[in-house]
């Protein structure tokens, strides 16, 4: 269990890093791409606003290159239509990656489109409509700029790999850390818990021996005196906690998670349901039970018998015990498609069972208190289902109870 526990913690520790990390690294990005788009849209609104400046004889065309850096100058050309779409003025003198043919076809399409802005590879483009005053006539005109981010997207695209690099290298190892770190944080627990095995296995053997004696010698009390309330009451006891010490000892071996301690074989789980219910529909007759089963022929699966057998037990044993009067107990054993379903059902009395906690150890429910029992038999069966990889679930509808386990 403290393994499964040790697995859980590691998993659920590199989940939650995995995701702060993908989420802070898209974060970076995304906001690094926005940065990216943002400037070559006030680029684009440079572009045009020198451009007018220049057309309208308010002074020399001169686009200041970012960062005052005469290697970082934007690479872009503008292109000037009527508004029926007719080209007037078209400059690829600032870009070497794109033709004036390629530049003029790219402005007509930018023309076309419904979008005033937008991107065409790594070119982005900004289409405004601007009306312009020459002597005493107004003349409207639509402006088209593109300008190419190749070079921005390629530190975007660097940027975004060595991120990404870094943080793969980064989880690894932290990964590596978190497992190595997890033996020494469980190590204390794992202790403890290695000695509460050692003494549930010791208390119980132990218990065994005293346990025999009070049984014969009640034995002898009933060849000499005959039965009596005291020596029912001591045999019940004793019964009670034989079982329940039985159960601890198998509850101890099922938390090792050992094939060692119960070696699986091919097995007819349509037969062990036969056999279950074959000994217990004489109890449940006997306690005006109305048992009913269906079971299907052949069934096999790779498991413990002793094991599914005990499961099998175990749902029996918990119907006989909290069936309310004059009610139906329910077996079914079937082939659901590539899968065995066993359904166990039958009516109880208590509606505040919390089937959330009804595999939990010791777990009784309010109205249950009062019935024999130890409240570990649900805790077996579930331990031996997931020994064997199977699947358990419960539900409560109507007054009755439905386990239902699929192997």
């Amino acid at each position: 269990m403290i393994k499964k526990l040790r697995w859980r913690f590691i998993i659920s520790a590199l989940l939650s890093i995995l995701i702060v990390l993908s989420g802070t690294i898209a974060a970076i990005n995304i906001s690094n791409y926005v940065k990216t788009e943002n400037e070559s849209q006030r680029s684009l609104n440079m572009i045009v606003e020198n451009e007018r400046k220049d057309r309208q004889g308010g002074g020399s065309f001169s686009f200041q290159p970012r960062d005052g850096d005469y290697r970082n100058k934007e690479h872009y050309f503008i292109a000037v239509l009527s508004t029926e779409g007719e080209l007037r003025y078209c400059d690829t003198s600032h870009i070497f990656t794109v033709t004036s043919e390629q530049a003029e076809e790219l402005a007509v399409q930018a023309f076309n489109s419904s979008k005033p802005q937008g991107k065409k590879g790594t070119l982005r483009y900004r289409r405004e409509t601007i009306t312009e005053t020459y002597g005493m006539t107004d003349v409207t005109s639509v402006y088209i700029s593109f300008i190419d981010i190749s070079e921005r997207m390629n530190s975007f695209n660097n940027f975004l790999m060595n991120s990404i690099f870094i943080a793969s290298a980064s989880y690894l190892v932290i990964a590596a850390l978190i497992y190595f770190s997890s033996h020494f944080v469980f190590k204390t627990s794992e202790e403890s818990y290695r000695k509460q095995k050692a003494f549930i296995t010791n208390a119980s053997h132990e218990l065994r021996t005293p346990l025999t004696i009070i049984n014969t010698d009640v034995e002898i009390l009933r060849m000499d005196n005959g039965d009596n309330e005291w020596t029912d009451s001591i045999s019940d006891q004793v019964r009670r906690l034989t079982t329940m010490t039985n159960q601890l000892v198998t509850l101890s071996k099922l938390d090792e998670n050992s094939m060692d301690n119960y070696p699986f074989s091919n097995i007819s789980i349509s037969e062990i349901a036969k056999e279950s219910a074959n000994a217990f529909k004489p109890t449940f007759e006997k306690n005006n039970l109305n048992f009913s089963c269906e079971i299907d022929d052949e069934l096999t699966i790779k498991g413990n018998r002793n094991l599914v057998n005990e499961l099998f037990y175990i749902f029996m044993d918990n119907a006989l015990k909290y069936s309310k009067e004059n009610s139906e107990v329910s077996l079914k054993v079937k082939r659901v498609k590539n899968k065995i379903e066993i359904n166990f059902s039958n009516d109880i009395e208590d509606n505040e069972v919390d089937v959330d906690q009804l595999f939990e150890r010791f777990y009784r429910s309010p109205k249950s208190n009062k019935k024999e029992g130890s409240g570990i038999g649900l805790s077996i069966a579930k331990e031996i289902v997931d020994l064997h990889k199977a699947k358990i679930s419960t539900s409560i509808k109507d007054n009755k109870i439905y386990f239902i386990v699929i192997f």
